[in-house]
């Protein structure tokens, strides 16, 4: 009889040979060709979703934010890193059950020789100093935690709509951009980006087009938006003329329900720029980073009109729609032109990951689903990730092939498509 764990080692081991691409990350500053901070053991905690955790606890969000840790930037200042766990070590004893920290021991583990059970106060100052110390050349480090990954290709979010060039030249490292700016009609956004001022609609449409056009030159792969935070996924059909006049109004003088008008035609019209440079648009669904958000606003489903419409862009859903993992993937098998995503979901929560990867397999087409991204601001943290996600997966097939489901060697198949082959096609690497 054939064992689950003798199967799982075979699996595991083909990962290992597999051209993993990550689908998502924000590593732009540890991979910055001029680096000017270190981290230490309470940045690497709170600088990542455990610092969501630990807002809906009561931490105080202002002792997470960039100026508690200016002591870390070059020239360095004097050290507060005992300050900082003394913030932060009574909060720390209410979020050890969730994944936001449990992953996190993999990277202290495995990158920095942590031997013990949890973080405390009888050794996080060792394992601190451990972590300044490998920050001290930040790029470096970076780029040797991403040797340790063996991944193909780096998909990087960048915040603007042009790639980021003050980030090192490596030929895993690839970028999105993100014309969110645009679709909400944020001006400032067009300043550094039209050769004139921009004085009317025309010239704003005109000005995006010219990004667009500058975007793919300079490499970009792809157009993310993370709009799901602050509005609903729904964009409705919306006529030039009315966009037109809110945008001659002036958007900061209109409402919420023009305001929407506006962005919904934007939105649109983005949709039909991606597909006239076949650039696939990676959407945020479903779990929004952080706490006190409108969950519903993020829903997969509100995107389908979307769909219907521009069925020669690759829709690329974000998070599985975590929580939304059965909508997401069904909108994944209904349309040939939208694929799920579970980048972020691993260590969102490994059960809902698994559960969601095994009804996929059953339900999705193998091509429609990529299965891994990091979504991290650190690289040991997507390093962490990825070594979940890859256990994870390796149990799933595994559970496939031992109850007969289908053979190793689709399994096999399947694991080369969605931890990279499908991305690859996707993303034209």
């Amino acid at each position: 009889m054939v064992k689950v764990k003798d199967v799982k080692e075979e699996i595991s081991e083909h990962l290992e040979g597999v051209k993993i691409v990550d689908q998502h990350e924000h590593l732009s500053s540890p991979l910055m060709r001029e680096g000017n901070f270190e981290i230490d053991l309470p940045y690497f905690l709170t600088n990542t979703y455990l610092g969501g955790d630990l807002w809906a606890i009561g931490f105080p969000r202002e002792s997470i934010t960039p100026e508690k840790y200016k002591y870390l930037e070059k020239p360095l200042g004097e050290d507060q890193s005992e300050e900082r766990w003394n913030e932060l070590r009574p909060y720390l004893e209410k979020v050890r059950n969730t994944i936001y920290y449990r992953h996190l021991l993999i990277a202290l583990r495995d990158l920095y020789g942590f031997q013990g059970e949890e973080v405390d106060d009888s050794n996080w100052r060792e394992l601190s100093q451990r972590i300044r110390e490998k920050s001290q050349n930040r790029l470096k480090w970076s780029l040797e935690v991403l040797d340790r990954m063996k991944v193909y290709k780096v998909i990087l979010n960048i915040s603007g709509p042009l790639p980021n060039d003050k980030i090192v030249k490596d030929e895993r490292l690839v970028q999105v951009v993100s014309m969110d700016d645009f679709i909400r009609g944020n001006l400032d956004v067009t300043k550094n980006l039209a050769p004139e001022s921009v004085r009317s609609f025309s010239d704003y449409l005109n000005t995006l087009d010219r990004t667009f056009e500058a975007a793919v030159k300079a490499g970009a792969v792809g157009v993310k938006s993370t709009l799901a935070y602050e509005r609903t996924l729904f964009f409705d059909n919306a006529a030039k003329a009315d966009a037109e006049r809110i945008f001659s109004k002036g958007l900061n003088e209109v409402g919420p329900q023009e305001r929407k008008v506006f962005q919904d035609f934007m939105m649109h019209t983005v949709c039909e720029k991606c597909a006239e440079h076949g650039l696939p648009f990676q959407i945020h669904t479903g779990i929004q980073a952080g706490i006190l958000n409108t969950l519903t606003n993020a829903q997969p489903t509100l995107l389908t009109n979307l769909f219907q419409k521009f069925s020669d862009v690759r829709f690329d859903l974000f998070h599985g729609g975590y929580p939304y993992l059965r909508e997401a993937g069904i909108l994944a098998k209904y349309f040939p032109n939208v694929y799920v995503d579970a980048c972020w979901v691993a260590h969102i929560s490994p059960t809902a990951y698994k559960q969601a990867l095994n009804e996929w397999l059953e339900v999705v087409p193998s091509n429609k689903i990529f299965a891994w991204g990091g979504d991290h601001l650190l690289i040991e943290h997507s390093y962490a990730s990825l070594n979940l996600a890859k256990d994870l997966v390796s149990d799933v097939l595994a559970a496939k092939v031992t109850s007969g489901y289908f053979s190793k060697k689709v399994a096999f198949m399947v694991a080369d498509r969605i931890m990279g082959q499908n991305a690859a096609e996707v993303y034209n690497f």
